[in-house]
């Protein structure tokens, strides 16, 4: 089935965004997302796994969500970094995401080398922003690190780097996410924890020539990528 992500779904993944940009931050660094190699239950290709909820049907293939052309991982100089896109399941149901990471460094005690090994590339953020969530069917879910609060080097954390995304080989990042209401209430938590695996290839265009000082430059930056993944889909569609 093919799925068709709404003008108004599309329009409130932007307003989302804009609403959260970061005031002071430059992008230094911008990248491409997509699905890893690996497949999920039936076949599926996935980056997104709700784990325990599963909407349009209630086998495994309705927890796994494959990331749409468009999304994308950007650094910037502050330490943090920004995961934004959005993605779709079998069935048609639509997800967006949006995750501002905080707390970068380079070595990190607890890491998960289901892709490789050799972790001498790899890099890390330690924290979410509150304000970090997945919208799933019109539903926004807010998402925090298994590692925090109160867990740091005791659980993963988002890890990025060649065979980063826990499943194969290849350059890409992975993150596994406790999950909460709006509320503040825990809703999908410890062994019903959310993950996003994927692979990242370096866009420069995704790097602006100039410094970000204002909400409205870097609103611009999203709304163009916004853009440019609606204009790529309806070539796609014609």
């Amino acid at each position: 089935m093919k799925a068709v992500v709404s003008p108004r779904f599309a329009l409130s993944v932007l307003a989302m965004t804009l609403s959260t940009m970061s005031v002071s931050a430059t992008v230094i660094s911008g990248y491409d997302v997509s699905d890893t190699a690996s497949k999920n239950c039936g076949g599926v290709s996935h980056g997104l796994s709700t784990n325990s909820l599963k909407l349009g049907a209630k086998n495994c293939m309705a927890r796994s969500y494959s990331l749409e052309e468009g999304a994308v991982f950007l650094q910037s100089d502050d330490g943090t970094a920004r995961l934004l896109g959005t993605a779709v399941n079998p069935y048609g149901v639509s997800a967006a995401f949006d995750l501002l990471f905080t707390g970068f460094t380079d070595s990190y005690s607890v890491v998960k080398k289901g892709g490789s090994s050799n972790t001498s590339d790899w890099n890390f953020y330690t924290g979410l922003s509150a304000d970090s969530r997945i919208n799933v069917d019109g539903t926004d879910y807010y998402a925090q690190l298994v590692a925090a609060p109160g867990k740091s080097g005791k659980a993963p954390v988002f890890q990025f780097g060649t065979g980063a995304n826990d499943k194969t080989n290849a350059f890409g990042g992975s993150v596994w996410m406790d999950i909460y209401a709006a509320n503040g209430q825990p809703v999908y938590t410890g062994s019903k924890h959310w993950d996003l695996n994927f692979d990242l290839s370096y866009n420069s265009d995704l790097v602006p020539d100039v410094n970000v000082p204002t909400p409205a430059t870097l609103g611009l930056l999203v709304l163009g990528v916004a853009v440019l993944c609606l204009s790529r889909r309806k070539k796609a569609q014609a």
